[in-house]
């Protein structure tokens, strides 16, 4: 577009990434322990082969793979569009016209509260509610509210 400027570039911050990975490593890890105590001995072995998998090279395999997949996005914020670029195994771009978008919602669980992290999700006229707004949002993003601000001070000046 001949006008458009970059006012924005947001990147997904890999804390967003590492407490979810390790939410899951931990429920995993509750649900070997109690299978294991109430398992009978032909399947503990099982279970005592799975963890030792499970522990030292699970982390490994899913924080190494999870860095790779958090430098694979990209946000930027021009004067005209927000445009989400998504790129670990195959690439998903999205591009959403700032005169199209009718609300921005932020999503901050606790532990992006914590470590100040969010969702942003610009809608749309059309989009399905909850699951349209994951395909559609800036997911890990820093200081989520002050892009909000940018977007929505953006989507008031659109035409």
């Amino acid at each position: 577009m001949p006008n458009e400027r970059v006012l924005m570039v947001l990147k997904r911050c890999y804390i967003s990434f590492a407490t979810l990975a390790t939410l899951g490593l931990v429920i995993l890890w509750v649900i070997l322990v109690v299978a294991g105590l109430y398992a009978p001995n032909s399947i503990r072995e099982n279970l005592y082969v799975l963890n030792l998998f499970a522990f030292p090279i699970l982390p490994i395999l899913l924080y190494g793979l999870g860095y790779f997949y958090v430098k694979g996005h990209l946000y930027v914020i021009t004067n005209e569009r927000t445009i989400m670029f998504r790129k670990f195994i195959g690439i998903l771009m999205r591009t959403v016209a700032h005169d199209k978008i009718t609300d921005i919602m932020v999503n901050q669980g606790p532990f992006g509260r914590l470590f100040n992290y969010g969702r942003i999700a610009p809608i749309t006229a059309g989009v399905i509610m909850p699951m349209g707004a994951l395909f559609v949002s800036l997911s890990g993003v820093k200081n989520p509210y002050e892009a909000r601000d940018k977007i929505a001070e953006l989507v008031k000046a659109a035409p």
